[in-house]
């Protein structure tokens, strides 16, 4: 517990800051003192479960949000999983955003199971820094469900709920430190549905131009959309 409320505390704090509320507006919201709060933040004192939510409720998230992973072991006790995911609780995405000619990193947590190889997730888009990836440009919520071929993963934006992303990723049940994947979504720049190659990854990856050319679609990837009238990630 001595460990679990510094960290339910930084993610208070970062959710906080990035509503920008202060410290007394969260406070008078959840009917607390600005010190209670700042003790929550810095994990000095236990939140009830009641506090969590009403946190949670102001702040606009899901009170697992607020809560870290479960541990690394969790995500290897069901048979199903494939070798890709064993005992992964966060991963990464990446692509390339040529509307603004940048690579875009995403962070997915993997917050609980709910089902035989199936997980409750959030997706933090476009993140600045993954010591702060919760201050994110777009949140998403979904389920991820393994598949004897394939990991499908379905999003719904947490503040725009007509949109809906789905990631599908094939042969998870190969291990490797990275996995291609499909993304497709709505585009909100302008509005539109788009379909993007993205790279899953267990690990931060090194942001090189290398990374940037291979996120590009190549000329393979036009002439199998050519060949099949789709693009499709192989």
């Amino acid at each position: 517990m001595e460990e679990l409320s510094p960290s339910i505390g930084r993610r208070i704090r970062i959710f906080r800051r990035a509503r920008g509320l202060t410290i007394q507006a969260l406070a008078d919201s959840i009917h607390k003192s600005k010190a209670t709060v700042s003790k929550y933040e810095n994990g000095e004192i236990v939140m009830d479960v009641a506090s969590l939510y009403d946190v949670a409720g102001v702040l606009g998230v899901q009170p697992d949000q607020l809560l870290p992973a479960a541990g690394s072991g969790a995500a290897e006790r069901t048979a199903g999983v494939p070798f890709f995911f064993k005992g992964l609780t966060q991963f990464y995405m990446y692509m390339f955003d040529g509307r603004n000619r940048q690579l875009a990193r995403s962070v997915i947590d993997v917050l609980s199971q709910t089902g035989n190889a199936i997980y409750k997730v959030m997706m933090y888009m476009n993140v600045g820094s993954y010591e702060e990836y919760q201050r994110c440009e777009t949140t998403y919520r979904g389920w991820m469900k393994h598949y004897d071929a394939l990991t499908n993963l379905t999003f719904r934006n947490q503040d725009t709920p007509m949109e809906q992303y789905t990631i599908n990723i094939l042969a998870s049940y190969l291990d490797a430190e990275v996995k291609w994947g499909l993304a497709c979504g709505i585009s909100s720049r302008p509005l539109m549905p788009t379909a993007a190659k993205v790279l899953i990854a267990k690990k931060p990856l090194r942001e090189t131009e290398e990374l940037n050319r291979e996120l590009h679609i190549s000329k393979e990837d036009i002439r199998v959309l050519k060949l099949y009238n789709m693009f499709c990630v192989m």
